[in-house]
């Protein structure tokens, strides 16, 4: 079916720089100007759901190693385009619970602009709560589409509701944050870098 996630993805892979970047480019500067303030150059990061290699570019010459993972093999095939010659990036076609992502083996995992489109979101975030070394940072950016209406909140409810587009959360900005509380993890800090719908940046530390 088109309207299952890695269909539909696969579908927005050419285009998605030049509509979700062009739209949201202050807010992904902001996003990675605000995750290197966490990041050291000793660091192993996993990207969940890297995409076509947005921020994996650019905070690439920030940490040891950044493995980016997407289930769109449409997406994946743009990254590793991008990251071509970046001896520390490896981009896989990988889903977050497969076997060969060791638990403990990580001291960051990023999740920008996913965490609203995951139905398991509680399992998301425990899994990664396990790939991640004890302490190790969990950074996120997340539109809050039930904070306030929006055209882009009211566009999604409908196509998610008619079928065409997956699943889509409508969680407040506190309600997203209480999630991740929930499931073992410590705010550091929280920035809203979108006007309407809120995009809210979460810096969490593995509790």
């Amino acid at each position: 079916m088109l309207n299952q996630p890695k269909e539909f993805w696969n579908r927005r892979a050419q285009t998605y720089d030049q509509t979700s970047g062009g739209i949201y480019a202050q807010a992904y500067d902001k996003t990675v100007s605000n995750s290197l303030n966490y990041l050291k150059g000793s660091d192993r990061v996993l990207e969940f759901a890297c995409g076509t290699g947005l921020t994996t570019l650019r905070l690439a010459p920030h940490a040891a190693y950044i493995r980016g993972i997407d289930i769109s093999p449409n997406m994946t095939a743009l990254a590793r385009e991008k990251t071509q010659g970046l001896a520390n990036v490896e981009i896989t076609n990988t889903d977050l619970f497969e076997p060969c992502l060791e638990p403990g083996s990580f001291d960051a995992v990023t999740a920008f602009n996913v965490l609203l489109y995951l139905p398991n979101l509680s399992s998301v975030l425990s899994r990664i709560g396990e790939l991640l070394k004890p302490g190790g940072l969990f950074l996120s950016a997340t539109d809050c589409l039930g904070s306030r209406p929006s055209k882009a909140g009211i566009q999604k409810f409908i196509k998610s509701h008619t079928g065409a587009m997956p699943y889509v959360a409508f969680f407040t900005q506190r309600g997203l944050e209480k999630t991740i509380v929930q499931n073992g993890f410590t705010i550091l800090e929280r920035e809203n870098l979108f006007p309407n719908p809120p995009n809210l940046f979460i810096a969490a530390r593995k509790a």
